[in-house]
């Protein structure tokens, strides 16, 4: 009899154990990677339903994985609606046993709903957390962007009125309607019906709340040093281009694969050599990709190392011309992302700067451009760009001084 009891409380006690998964394991790792884009912008939006095609024609985590989420955000734009833009849903995307990709919507925002504002965006990140209850978590972010850039600057709001655009384009790229990302300029994220904007900011504010392993920016202009000191405490790594991104955006069918699979340096490095050998393999105008890789946990120190610098050799760096420094920029009207170690290099002692150099290859171990952007030849590339303060744009030093980096750095005083 104690032998018929030993065995039903042992099945009783299998059953129970492999029911209730990590609530009664809390050791238990699941990994969330969560695809956020922001497509209610003309130029963008045509593209938008593709990367998501792309992306799911690769790895897909299967049905019921503990380990594994998969969640899309999406919002596009629809001109049909009042608003100009369609429904916003948040969805988990799954492998069922016959390997069809399988959508499970979680949640749906009315097409009123403004994904481009940081409480919108608060508030995806709340629902997914909530969702998934992850251990760790990737962040890809698809959208429009120009770095640190203060809302609504391009939009009337600072000195300059000229806006961004790709340069005319051949015959054999007529295929492409828009090169770049760049058909609109804001910080990052961008609703074209309300021109809304979230400032780099806020973005690392509601970024900071659950901590990130990564962080990767399929936005233009992201790779700044600005950008990834904002975002230091809230992920491990950013991925970003400090140029320009052409529309096609990120390696989609294979993203999913190193996330998932391959986490951490190996799977983000990768990403990064695929993305610079999507471009490298184009032709003509469209052999155009710079990106950078970089770990955040090494940034404290690499501002250490330039504040020092500046501190010390504040009349050098205020006398350097800046058009000899390596710019990221096709029009000279829009001059303000400029190669970071190209510039420490104009005004820093050759000491100070080799204890740069060592330093800024342990932020960015992995860096990478074709020989030319748009036009614009690469000659020095460091994966990471910064702002050379200028008189002629007032409005932007005073954000500037706003920015941790500059709160750190004192670029301007």
């Amino acid at each position: 009899m104690k032998r018929i009891l030993h065995i039903v409380l042992t099945a009783a006690l299998l059953v129970f154990t492999t029911g209730c998964d990590k609530w009664c394991n809390p050791s238990a790792e699941k990994r969330m990677v969560l695809l956020y884009i922001a497509a209610t912008e003309s130029a963008l939006s045509p593209y938008a339903d593709g990367n998501i095609t792309d992306m799911l024609s690769g790895y897909v985590p299967s049905k019921g994985s503990k380990e594994q989420e998969l969640l899309v955000f999406f919002q596009n734009r629809d001109i049909n609606t009042s608003t100009q833009r369609s429904e916003a849903t948040l969805s988990r995307y799954y492998s069922d046993r016959s390997g069809r990709v399988v959508q499970d919507v979680i949640r749906t925002w009315g097409e009123d709903f403004d994904c481009c504002t940081p409480e919108s965006f608060a508030e995806v990140l709340a629902t997914a957390e909530e969702t998934c209850d992850p251990t760790y978590r990737c962040l890809l972010f698809s959208s429009h962007g120009t770095g640190w850039m203060p809302v609504g600057y391009f939009d009337g709001g600072g000195e300059a009125t000229v806006m961004l655009r790709a340069p005319s384009k051949s015959t054999a790229e007529s295929d492409v309607s828009n090169l770049s990302r760049i058909g609109i300029c804001e910080s990052i994220g961008y609703d074209a019906p309300t021109k809304n904007e979230i400032d780099i900011r806020d973005f690392a504010t509601e970024l900071g709340k659950y901590h990130w392993e990564s962080a990767l920016l399929d936005c233009c202009y992201m790779g700044t040093i600005e950008v990834a000191y904002q975002l230091r405490n809230c992920c491990d790594w950013v991925i970003g281009s400090p140029t320009e991104i052409l529309i096609t955006g990120f390696p989609y069918p294979s993203i999913l694969d190193q996330l998932f699979n391959h986490p951490g340096r190996e799977g983000l490095e990768t990403i990064c050599r695929e993305y610079y050998e999507l471009y490298q393999g184009q032709s003509g105008q469209l052999q155009s990709g710079t990106i950078g890789l970089t770990k955040c946990s090494e940034l404290d120190r690499l501002a250490e190392i330039c504040a020092a610098i500046v501190r010390e050799n504040r009349d050098a760096m205020d006398g350097i011309y800046r058009n000899g420094v390596q710019h990221y920029f096709y029009k000279a009207s829009k001059d303000f992302f400029f190669d970071f170690s190209h510039y420490f290099e104009q005004f820093a002692p050759e000491d100070s700067f080799t204890e740069f150099t060592t330093q800024l290859n342990l932020a960015v171990p992995y860096k990478n451009s074709t020989a030319k952007f748009l036009g614009v030849e690469m000659q020095h590339y460091s994966g990471l760009s910064c702002y050379i303060p200028s008189t002629k744009y007032p409005k932007l030093n005073a954000y500037y001084k706003q920015l941790a980096w500059n709160q750190k750095v004192k670029v301007i005083e």
